[in-house]
């Protein structure tokens, strides 16, 4: 079983966040990601049935296994300041697995 790569995060409510992902077998050597989906979702809690947010998962360079996953500022507006937790889960054919995982700090906004 492998452990996902701790990356934790740091975001602003109300602000725009993107995420470039490079999927690598050693970290160096890129994976062709090609048939391969994403997801990511942000909770209050590891263990919370409430979604506080979700990102958008896209692949840019399939070839370069580079995803890039999007939380809009619209989605970040809605979430609570204080920590949460997110990760980062491939689906390749009927294998799931989380590649990243970490805390997100929600800094709040003064602008809105």
């Amino acid at each position: 079983m492998a452990v996902p790569a701790t990356q934790n995060l740091t975001i602003t409510r109300g602000d725009t966040e993107v995420i470039v992902i490079n999927i690598t077998s050693d970290g160096s050597a890129p994976i062709d990601v090609t048939g391969r989906t994403y997801r990511s979702q942000i909770r209050r809690t590891k263990d919370s049935g409430t979604v506080e947010a979700q990102l958008n998962c896209v692949i840019t360079n399939a070839a370069n296994g580079q995803v890039q996953a999007t939380l809009s500022a619209g989605d970040s507006a809605t979430l609570p300041v204080g920590p949460s937790f997110w990760d980062f889960e491939e689906t390749n054919g009927s294998v799931v697995t989380t590649i990243l995982a970490g805390t997100v700090t929600v800094l709040a906004d003064v602008t809105r």
